[in-house]
């Protein structure tokens, strides 16, 4: 296994509370007490987190990466499942903090929630269905996740109105100290549609060399026929990143594009027109790419103060920062207050050895899985999310990597 996969996983870890495969669907073990015939993983107060849902989770965070839970090392393994669990372990706290604070999520905003999921992730309903499948869970289930996504931001959003707004003097502050981030050189605009011949479970999937040959064809045709970009981009790109955005892939720097693109590609860029599209580009490991160049900026250029848009992307990333910030100590207070059991974490400290008797996935699945053993569990915090510093810059493009025939 490649090890340089376990810096990628671990900051793909921050993204479990919006599982991988789905985009924002986590499984709540609210309404769940005791231990049952569930091995169980930790508790929160009275509800617990059955050691199965770590494990569906562990599949969806490496489900992207390509990666079974038996690829990796037992240490990999161990600190997988326990940071998943930190994770698990906060939703909990900061739903049951919100049921506390009377925040309530009406059925219609759940449905509403459900059918932009459906419109936005998978299309049809048929689709929303078939990952439904794949991934284990019931509609009823899916609903119940997103109640309790809605039921998080709305605790925090209450929370918000109390950030001020920032003030002028802050706005300059920042922009005097962060000069170079609006300093712009050279670069273009671009939107792509990608096609994939990895099976990536989507609608329209091409599978396999030949199929993602003719998929990228059909793609080129239909755009030649006036076919709108953007529109082929959401229906046939597998690139779900910009997929959703119609390819859009914001403003792409020269100094950027030189470390992702051939150099004959990017000095293609600044010479096709606006709205000009490329042929099918083969990029690495068969994925095959058609792009279009959106706009262009051809000299370097220092966004200013007295620009309303500057001054308003400033006062966001400060106001997010602030955010942030509210958020982490929000959580802090929510589990200082709450009683958290963590067996899981219990019994790698008491089975050092053997990572307290982890076991591969088959195992969880066979329901030969052992109870926890009867000792008093280990009361742990999870980790306060650390806020971080969004920069004031423009978009950069997502970092394939095409090479030109």
């Amino acid at each position: 296994m490649n090890r340089s996969f376990s810096s990628r996983l671990f900051l793909s870890l921050a993204l479990v509370a919006c599982a991988a495969f789905f985009g924002g669907c986590n499984q709540s073990a609210s309404g769940t007490s005791g231990g049952g015939s569930a091995e169980v993983a930790a508790k929160v107060n009275s509800v617990a987190i059955p050691m199965t849902r770590v494990e569906r989770q562990l599949e969806l965070t490496l489900k992207p990466e390509g990666v079974k839970p038996t690829d990796l090392s037992p240490i990999e393994l161990a600190s997988t499942r326990l940071r998943i669990l930190e994770q698990l372990i906060s939703q909990e706290i900061m739903v049951q903090r919100a049921q506390k604070d009377s925040v309530q999520v009406t059925d219609d905003e759940v449905r509403q929630a459900v059918q932009a999921f459906i419109r936005e992730k998978t299309g049809t309903q048929e689709e929303f269905q078939k990952q439904l499948k794949d991934i284990g869970l019931t509609e009823e289930e899916f609903r119940n996740e997103q109640r309790q996504i809605l039921l998080i931001n709305k605790w925090q959003e209450k929370q918000k109105v109390r950030i001020p707004a920032p003030s002028e003097k802050e706005i300059s502050d920042f922009y005097t100290q962060n000069r170079d981030q609006f300093k712009i050189g050279r670069g273009v605009y671009l939107s792509q549609i990608m096609v994939d011949p990895a099976n990536n479970g989507l609608k329209n999937d091409a599978i396999g060399a030949e199929q993602a040959k003719q998929k990228i064809a059909g793609v080129s045709t239909r755009l030649k026929a006036g076919d709108d970009f953007a529109t082929v981009a959401r229906l046939l790109s597998e690139d779900m990143r910009t997929a959703v955005g119609g390819g859009d892939m914001g403003f792409a720097p020269e100094e950027a594009m030189a470390q992702t693109y051939p150099d004959v590609l990017v000095k293609r860029f600044f010479t096709m027109r606006e709205g000009e599209i490329t042929e099918p580009i083969q990029g690495s490991e068969g994925r095959m790419y058609i792009f279009k160049v959106t706009g262009k900026k051809t000299e370097p250029e220092e966004l200013k103060l007295e620009d309303p848009e500057v001054k308003k992307r400033i006062a966001d990333v400060i106001r997010n920062q602030r955010e942030q910030v509210m958020n982490a100590a929000l959580l802090s207070l929510a589990t200082a207050e709450a009683r958290v059991e963590n067996y899981l974490a219990q019994r790698v400290l008491e089975n050092p050895s053997n990572f307290g008797s982890l076991r591969p996935n088959s195992a969880m699945n066979s329901g030969t899985v052992p109870p926890p053993a009867e000792t008093k569990p280990a009361e742990t915090k999870p980790a306060e999310p650390k806020p971080t510093e969004p920069k004031a810059e423009e978009k950069k493009p997502a970092e394939t990597k095409p090479a030109t025939k």
